[in-house]
């Protein structure tokens, strides 16, 4: 009895140890095999709206985890394109115009936390995009700005944006940035008040600077209307 004691013993003892060797060895693949799932994207791939008579393309080499193409519209899990920060959930649909990312790009400062996502839209037509950042409404302290081609555009104004982060924008051709600013983690009432207000003050120094400039253009264009007429009438 005792040997066959012994015998179930070490048959259990052998199953558990293959038990153990196949987890641990699965462990050990795992990470591979999700790596491996990466698929690599370069400037020459496009990704099509047909439906819409649009297209999406990258800039720049990079990877992502999952594309899906649903309702016209693309979703890419773990976008990494090189030198951005990686995009986790990012939407998009692009109806008559293609569209080329440029960058993501997420800023940590201190002053103005912010990401940045830039593109090129190529003819006037329409982009439907989601960061997958949640609402990040203004009343949750954040705050949304689109920028065409260097100039701010107000919301409503060639954009809009839902209560779950998805934005529209029409009409926008050339180089565009949309940019969600994070007034939630800024401004520590231990700061100066310059940098608790920097957005503001840079703002209104820059209305300020135009406001300048333009009277001092109409003052010259005084000066000369005035000296022309003493020519003439001399």
């Amino acid at each position: 009895m005792a040997c066959g004691f012994v015998a179930i013993n070490n048959n259990k003892s052998s199953t558990v140890m293959a038990i153990i060797v196949i987890v641990f060895t699965f462990l050990m693949i795992c990470p591979n095999i999700q790596a491996q799932t990466n698929t690599a994207i370069n400037p020459s791939d496009k990704f099509s709206v047909p439906a819409y008579n649009g297209s999406i393309g990258f800039a720049v080499n990079g990877t992502y985890s999952n594309a899906t193409f649903e309702n016209n519209t693309w979703a890419f899990a773990n976008l990494r394109l090189t030198g951005s920060q990686p995009l986790e959930n990012f939407e998009i649909s692009t109806q008559n115009s293609n569209v080329t990312i440029l960058s993501y790009v997420a800023t940590n400062n201190a002053a103005f936390p912010n990401v940045r996502l830039s593109y090129i839209a190529e003819s006037k037509g329409t982009q439907i995009l989601n960061l997958g950042l949640g609402s990040g409404s203004a009343g949750e302290g954040y705050e949304w700005t689109v920028i065409f081609n260097g100039a701010v555009i107000s919301e409503g104004d060639g954009w809009s944006i839902s209560h779950d982060g998805t934005l529209v924008i029409n009409g926008a051709t050339g180089n565009i940035s949309v940019i969600r600013f994070d007034f939630g983690n800024i401004a520590p009432s231990n700061l100066p008040f310059y940098q608790q207000h920097s957005i503001a003050i840079i703002t209104a120094l820059g209305v300020i600077a135009t406001v300048t400039i333009a009277v001092v253009i109409k003052v010259m264009i005084r000066k000369h209307s005035s000296k022309d007429e003493l020519v003439k009438s001399v």
